[in-house]
C-alpha cells in the first residue's frame, strides 16, 4: 500500500489531483491512509470548531442536513461547482477524500480545472465583490483574488454584492466545462484534490443515498488560515 499513496501523491502535485484504490476496503485502513496522505500534504484542519480531523460524508435531505451545508439548500439534487473552505481567510490547499461505502453510481464527484470556468477568470471575477458569511469573521472578496495562488468559490457562503458578482454566479450556474472528470465511488477508493486549483461538486444522489466519504482538508505547510 506504501507504493499506491507514494505514486497518488506524485500524481496530485503533477496535475493537481490523483485517485487511488486500496486493495483493503476495511474502514479501519481506509480511515489510517486518509491521516497518513494528509499528514504527507501538510496541516490536516478541523473543519469545525472542536471537530474531528476527519469529517464523514453522507447524502442528505433539506430536512436532516446542517443548516450551513449545501445539503440543506440542494438536498439530494445535484450540487454546484465549489471550492471547501471558501469562508476562510486562506482555503484549504488539499481535500482527501475516502469512500467507507457506496452503491453503485451513487452521488459521484465531479471535479475540473478552475481555469476552465471561463467566468472565473474574468476581469469581472477580479473586481466582484462578495460577502463571505463566516460567522463572526464574515468577510468581503472576489472570486479570483490579485494574488493568483487559488479560486474562492462556494454559493452556499458567498453571497452577491455587485453587479459583476450576480453575473459570475449566473454564468458558473449555467456553465458546462469541457473537461470535468467523475470519480465513481467505491469502499476503499480515494480522490485527492488540489483545492486551489481545482472545483469539484456532488452529483445527484435521488436514486440512493448509500455513500460515506471520509474528508479532511488540509493547509498548506504551516499556514492555517
Amino acid at each position: 500500500m506504501p507504493h499506491l499513496i507514494k505514486k497518488a501523491l506524485s500524481d496530485l502535485h503533477s496535475n493537481g489531483w490523483a485517485s487511488l484504490q486500496l486493495p483493503d476496503d476495511s474502514a479501519s485502513v481506509i480511515q489510517q491512509a486518509a491521516l497518513e496522505i494528509a499528514f504527507c500534504l501538510g496541516q490536516p484542519r478541523t473543519t469545525r470548531r472542536g471537530g474531528p480531523l476527519t469529517d464523514v460524508l453522507i447524502p442528505t435531505d433539506t430536512q436532516s442536513a446542517n443548516l450551513r451545508s449545501l445539503s440543506a439548500r440542494y438536498g439530494l439534487r445535484p450540487f454546484p461547482w465549489h471550492t471547501d473552505g471558501a469562508h476562510w481567510s486562506t482555503p484549504p490547499r488539499y481535500i482527501v477524500m475516502g469512500c467507507l461505502e457506496a452503491a453503485p453510481r451513487t452521488a459521484q464527484t465531479l471535479f475540473c480545472e478552475g481555469s476552465a470556468f471561463e467566468p472565473l477568470n474574468s476581469g469581472e471575477a477580479r473586481s466582484s465583490i462578495f460577502r463571505v458569511t463566516n460567522g463572526g469573521n464574515s468577510f468581503y472578496t472576489a472570486a479570483w483574488g490579485s494574488s493568483d495562488r487559488y479560486y474562492r468559490f462556494d454559493p452556499g457562503c458567498m453571497t452577491p454584492m455587485d453587479a459583476c458578482a450576480h453575473e459570475i454566479l449566473r454564468a458558473i450556474d449555467l456553465f458546462e466545462p469541457a473537461d470535468e472528470q467523475a470519480i465513481t465511488w467505491q469502499a476503499g477508493k480515494f480522490l485527492l484534490l488540489d483545492n486551489w486549483r481545482f472545483l469539484h461538486r456532488r452529483g445527484a444522489a435521488q436514486g440512493s443515498t448509500e455513500r460515506k466519504l471520509l474528508r479532511i482538508t488540509v493547509m498548506e505547510g504551516s499556514n492555517h488560515g
